[in-house]
């Protein structure tokens, strides 16, 4: 992609990064400071960087509360920073390592606190964050946080907290492919077997009810959420905010930015190749398996996985509702006031939460 698609592409997630915790005077200096495509990255690891001193500074004082907070801004100003570089794989570690450490030491200072999981799958582990409501009773209904192909789960810390207000424990993680997970696996289309390890996982914690499993899924995710519904009956609701139904279906009509993040994700050396490995991503006689409730978001103005794709992953799935948003733009991240908390009381009710 070229420069200009590039910065209008990054400048473009300022919605969904003000939802994910990002700081708006941090995105206004970082954008106004903007000269090349370079200073982007620059400019959110020196955001970084500033957040975590003043958290370890807080942490050294006693100050655990604004040490969470900040160290949390600092793991999502690393992240932000890197999202969008495909072309450069040890630059993009090097600062997803910032991103990781930051987040390691807001955990315990969180509210309420994350443990970090390590999830066994084939001759690899892939981390998760899980997160257990305050209060409450356990053994406590959980729904698994699936992220998109660029997403990372340190991403949905205030998205978890929807949920975890109305007595739902989260489990936030990074499959194959995802977050830091892309160097040793690639993006694969048959989510059910990784998230399958994640429910292995959690089902013998006794803070978790096994009879009360939820997935919610954004972008890619959104269409891992209703495939794996379609396959684990442990999954007892799924939510698809933002997602598709066949992916090679739109393929052709993509834009660049799109395509170069899939064919980093992928492993794939070029467009054709990536294209072809989109076939394995597609509901086509998966959707109409799913049994469990299935609430599909969608905007109408979404630019990334368009509208009929939603439509046709309600109409096949035998118990779905379909919600399109005027207005929205991709996963509806210009009104996360209006979504989440629909999301969120929709699966308190599938769970039967607190």
């Amino acid at each position: 992609m070229t420069d200009d698609q590039t910065r209008e592409h990054l400048i473009g997630r300022l919605p969904r990064m003000l939802g994910s915790g990002v700081d708006y005077n941090d995105a206004m200096a970082v954008i106004s400071g903007m000269k090349a495509v370079s200073d982007w990255s620059q400019g959110w690891e020196t955001a970084g960087a500033r957040h975590e001193a003043r958290g370890d500074e807080a942490r050294e004082a006693g100050n655990t509360v604004t040490a969470g907070e900040a160290f949390f801004r600092a793991a999502i100003s690393f992240h932000t920073g890197q999202a969008g570089n495909v072309e450069d794989p040890v630059e993009k570690l090097r600062v997803q390592s910032r991103q990781r450490e930051a987040y390691l030491k807001a955990m315990p200072h969180l509210r309420p606190p994350t443990e970090r999981i390590e999830i066994p799958f084939e001759d690899i582990t892939f981390p998760g964050n899980l997160r257990l409501p305050e209060g409450g009773r356990a053994p406590y209904p959980c729904v698994l946080l699936n992220a998109g192909a660029d997403s990372t789960k340190e991403e949905f810390f205030t998205l978890e907290n929807e949920f975890l207000k109305r007595g739902i424990a989260t489990c936030a993680y990074d499959g194959p492919g995802q977050g830091m997970t892309w160097q040793i696996m690639k993006l694969r289309g048959d989510f059910e077997a990784p998230v399958g390890a994640v429910l292995d996982a959690l089902a013998s914690r006794p803070e978790i009810d096994p009879e009360r499993f939820g997935i919610w899924g954004r972008s890619m995710g959104g269409y891992a959420a209703p495939r794996v519904a379609a396959h684990d009956r442990r999954i007892k609701a799924a939510i698809a905010l933002g997602g598709y139904f066949d992916l090679q279906g739109f393929w052709d009509t993509s834009s660049h930015v799109l395509l170069d993040i899939l064919q980093f994700a992928f492993g794939a050396a070029n467009y054709e190749e990536a294209r072809e490995k989109a076939g394995d991503f597609s509901l086509v006689g998966i959707a109409e398996q799913i049994e469990c409730p299935l609430l599909v978001v969608h905007s109408d103005k979404d630019d990334i996985c368009p509208l009929p794709e939603a439509k046709r992953m309600a109409a096949e799935a035998p118990n779905a509702e379909l919600i399109v948003f005027e207005g929205g733009n991709h996963c509806c991240d210009n009104m996360p006031a209006v979504v989440r908390p629909l999301m969120a009381d929709w699966m308190a009710r599938q769970l039967g939460a607190a």
